[in-house]
């Protein structure tokens, strides 16, 4: 069994693959801002507190010993006050992955976003792409994993906004938006188990996305029914609306909140999430 660290282990992604890899027998320390809750609840895997955006290559130099592979999770969708962009996608992952080499640290799988290599229409696709070259011209073993929509029994970004509009006795349908591809949570976590042995290959980049192209109302349908609801019926809602809640979310944004509805998601989801499977 392999000694993984695994950042951003307090998020949708990052918890459950800490989860999975401890249970197959790995052991397993989570890295993330806030560890407190998460060591509660799973009090048999080593915690760490810290915080990729601002860690520099001496923070990591300690916890990298004897490490056989490095699952990164950590992310954000829009910057202000609690996120930093480019500190996380970008010059966090440079010190990380300087830290890797310099330790000996060959494998690190590494989250990135569907899309970001066909076009960057936001801060968030731009960093995450600027991140994925940085790890690309390393001399690791590196694994590029880019999802899709990520469902699941937890909400978190895309989905806690899909499974909110899911529980609206009215569909609020957004304009602007396009086709997406949504994946499983469980087969993103069977992806990183995979990708963390070390015989597995590697110096490759990998789309995440389920076998069904959907409509986002008609994900958000699908959603309905797996929450038991019967249909709703749908109201287009105007531009000047929408507009509107967007702005009004990054309001929230600079507050302190992290809504997803934020004008990052406005362009992203303009662009949809669609891949091979």
């Amino acid at each position: 069994m392999a000694r993984v660290l695994v950042i951003g282990a307090t998020g949708l992604i990052g918890s459950h693959v800490a989860a999975a890899l401890d249970r197959e027998g790995h052991e397993v320390t989570g890295v993330a801002r806030h560890v407190s809750p998460a060591a509660r609840r799973m009090p048999h895997i080593r915690w760490l507190p810290l915080d990729l955006a601002h860690a520099g290559i001496d923070d990591w130099h300690a916890h990298l010993a004897g490490v056989d592979a490095v699952v990164n999770c950590a992310g954000a969708l829009q910057s202000g006050p609690a996120d930093d962009l480019a500190g996380t996608h970008e010059r966090g992952l440079a010190a990380l992955v300087a830290a890797c080499e310099a330790a000996g640290v060959r494998r690190l799988v590494h989250f990135s976003a569907m899309g970001v290599d066909r076009a960057t229409l936001s801060d968030f696709s731009r960093t995450k792409l600027a991140g994925d070259r940085i790890l690309m011209a390393s001399r690791l073993d590196w694994v590029i994993l880019r999802p899709s929509v990520v469902l699941g029994g937890s909400a978190y970004g895309a989905s806690a906004l899909i499974r909110g509009l899911a529980a609206l006795p009215l569909l609020l349908v957004m304009p602007d938006t396009a086709p997406l591809q949504p994946v499983a949570l469980d087969d993103v976590v069977a992806t990183v188990t995979f990708f963390v042995r070390p015989e597995a290959p590697a110096r490759v980049t990998v789309e995440l996305a389920g076998p069904d192209r959907l409509s986002f109302s008609g994900l958000v349908q699908l959603y309905r029914g797996w929450l038991g609801h019967a249909p709703a019926r749908e109201f287009a809602l105007p531009a000047w609306l929408a507009d509107f809640l967007y702005r009004l979310g990054d309001l929230a944004g600079l507050l302190g909140w992290r809504p997803p509805v934020r004008s990052t998601a406005r362009r992203e989801i303009a662009r949809g999430a669609v891949g091979d499977p």
